[in-house]
């Protein structure tokens, strides 16, 4: 940055000398400015490659960190593990071995035997043992692919950690109904969860197991049903139901992806891209800004989601100064495209940009057209000598000695006139001569006054400016005037108001002007 500074300086300095013109000047700035702001950006890239370097980093030693943590915790399990094999191996050595089928048949056999000896008791209440939870304390050992259990005897001592904890429960096995008793299943699917528990417990039934499904049914609605509609089914049974449920997925942070990098990851998140705006940005094009979902919130699944991405800036150059073909070429680097171009006569060079549309330095869309208005050399129109001699009066206009004084301020009522000879026809023509009333065209604009003398046949002669409080381009006086009878070999001469000048006259020093 301290490089382009003394460059702009240096600039100044040419500029100042007059080394360079102005338009020169205005161009290299132009081009100094497109750099800065390009370094700039470059600078802020580095800043956050810098700042995910590090953060990587850091990661990486929080990783190494667990990775040696977790190492030493697989070493530390991995000698446990040796220890404990080590010692089933011991028990499986001294202790018998009882088969899962023997263990399970054994605790059968004793709650019919329980069963049984309630059913000898004479009382007035009838007992029944219909199921028995069972809770033990074991060595688990698989041999020949059967699970066989190592029971301990009464007088070990062992640590209950080095024993596996088995719970089952038994229970008799009712005699089942006849099909006689069996009831028809009702119809549940299309009805909400509530609706469909409330018909089974009317019809007998229980409502079984509920799987939740994602659909686009209302939330709640029973999907499909087992048994089906129209299934017998013994009383109290259960019914398993399927019902709809919205899924909720968490929205992604999206901000500085790419667009098809974030669009990647809205589908593998389940929402939909509803739309892409567009925004002028000093990020890279198709960088994401800003997302209507808020990052982490909870959404349902295919969500619509309108995304922001970054546009490049196109910034209307200056082309004030510089000629016709360096103006459209500036504009075409620019990303932009030449607009109309206008002419307007100065005093100046031709060809030279003398206002531009948009102004310089406006932020505009890509391929905006750029309008311009170029010099071109005036023009004096001189007056033509009428075809035959006609009798005609000599106005002089003389210009009084006025004395400037820049320090005093110009009256606005004051008109200064351009001395001139102006040939004017004889209100009565010459027989045989073609003659025409002159039209009034005071208060016209100088292009109607042109279209309506052009109209008569009549030319217009010599066009002067004055200073005056009338708009400009307004014509002021004409010369002959309205309702003179002149030939039409004779011009009329025109005179056009124009911005006073920020000087001004002292009214003393002015004389009217004679005719």
């Amino acid at each position: 940055m301290t490089n382009i500074t003394d460059l702009r300086s240096s600039l100044e300095a040419f500029r100042k000398a007059g080394t360079i013109d102005t338009s020169i000047y205005a161009n290299l700035t132009s081009k100094l400015k497109a750099a800065e702001i390009e370094f700039e950006s470059v600078e802020k890239e580095a800043l956050v490659y810098k700042e995910n370097l590090d953060k990587l980093l850091a990661e990486k030693l929080v990783l190494e960190r667990e990775k040696s943590s977790l190492a030493a915790q697989v070493i530390k399990l991995s000698n446990e593990k040796a220890e404990l094999e080590s010692r089933i191996s011991t028990l499986q050595k001294s202790r018998p071995v009882l088969s899962s089928s023997n263990l399970v048949s054994s605790f059968a056999s004793s709650l019919a035997e329980m069963d049984k000896g309630l059913k000898k008791v004479q009382s007035g209440s009838k007992y029944l043992v219909s199921n028995m939870n069972v809770t033990l304390k074991t060595n688990i050992a698989l041999e020949e692919g059967e699970l066989r259990f190592q029971l301990p005897k009464a007088d070990d001592i062992i640590s209950p950690e080095n024993l596996s904890t088995i719970e089952f429960s038994l229970r008799a096995s009712p005699e089942k109904p006849g099909i006689d008793s069996y009831v028809e299943v009702p119809g549940l699917v299309w009805l909400s969860k509530e609706e469909a528990e409330s018909k089974l417990l009317e019809s007998g039934f229980k409502v079984g197991n509920v799987l939740e499904i994602e659909s686009s049914k209302p939330q709640g609605t029973v999907l499909a049903q087992l048994p089906s509609e129209g299934s017998l089914a013994e009383p109290g049974a259960d019914v398993d139901l399927t019902v709809s449920r919205f899924l909720s997925v968490k929205v992604p942070d999206l901000v500085g992806l790419g667009i098809e990098a974030a669009k990647v990851l809205l589908e593998k998140s389940r929402l939909l891209l509803e739309g892409v705006k567009e925004q002028p940005s000093d990020k890279d094009p198709g960088t994401v800004l800003a997302q209507s979902l808020g990052p982490g919130s909870e959404v349902e699944a295919n969500s619509a989601i309108v995304l922001t991405v970054s546009t490049k800036v196109y910034k209307v150059p200056n082309l004030l100064g510089l000629e016709l073909e360096s103006a459209k070429k500036v504009i075409e680097k620019s990303g932009l495209q030449p607009g109309g171009v206008n002419e307007q006569p100065s005093s100046g060079k031709s060809g030279v940009v003398l206002t531009q549309s948009p102004k310089p330095g406006l932020e505009v869309e890509a391929n905006s057209k750029v309008d311009i208005v170029v010099s071109t050399e005036e023009k004096e129109v001189v007056p033509e000598k009428p075809l035959r001699p006609i009798p005609e009066t000599i106005v002089k206009e003389t210009i009084p000695k006025v004395t400037l004084n820049t320090s005093s301020k110009l009256q606005p009522e004051t008109t200064t006139k351009v001395s001139r000879e102006t040939s004017v026809g004889a209100s009565a023509g010459t027989p045989g001569q073609d003659y025409k009333l002159v039209p009034g065209v005071t208060g016209m604009s100088l292009e109607k006054a042109v279209a309506l003398l052009g109209a008569q046949e009549i030319k217009v002669g010599t066009i002067s400016e004055a200073a005056s409080t009338a708009t400009g381009g307004t014509v002021i006086s004409q010369n002959p005037g309205a309702g003179s009878m002149v030939n039409l070999s004779v011009p009329v001469n025109l005179t056009v108001s124009k911005k006073a000048p920020e000087t001004q006259l002292r009214s003393s020093t002015l004389s009217r002007i004679k005719l």
